[in-house]
């Protein structure tokens, strides 16, 4: 009789762990999985001034906001110490979009980005959206959020 109730427990525990594994791999992206810190860096031509390039790190919060620095080079003219700060919005198909402010810069700007989320929100793809861009940008994840 020992046997049944036996039999029982482990198949239950089998169900579980089964169900818990699907969950986690319909898992979606959110502010939540892509909270931490990325390194970044953006390539392309801001018109008409020329060539544009900045290497960067970011900081995505689970609110929603972000903040960050950057070095920028700008048709040859290079800007240490840019600071970033702004908010992002993550879809569940990974796709999402962000307003961001530059500031402590020769240049102050304030741009919008569309960005796209892959391997497992630790990597991302982006876009400039503002006329008189054509920048693209690709970061890594450093490490994830504890906020």
């Amino acid at each position: 009789m020992k046997r049944i109730p036996t039999l029982v427990s482990i198949l239950g525990a089998v169900l579980v762990i089964g169900f818990a594994a699907t969950l986690s791999a319909e898992e979606r992206c959110s502010l939540r999985s892509v909270a931490g810190d990325f390194g970044y860096t953006v390539t392309g031509w801001r018109l008409p001034v020329g060539p544009a390039a900045s290497v960067g790190s970011v900081h995505f919060n689970r609110d929603g906001t972000l903040s960050g620095t950057q070095t920028l080079s700008l048709n040859g003219t290079i800007v240490q110490g840019e600071v970033l700060t702004g908010t992002i919005t993550v879809n569940d198909d990974c796709t999402g979009s962000s307003v961001i402010v530059v500031s402590n810069t020769p240049f102050p700007r304030t741009t919008t980005v569309d960005v796209v989320w892959v391997n497992d929100s630790d990597e991302f793809r982006l876009i400039f959206t503002n006329s008189g861009t054509i920048l693209t940008a690709d970061g890594k994840r450093l490490h994830h959020g504890n906020d």
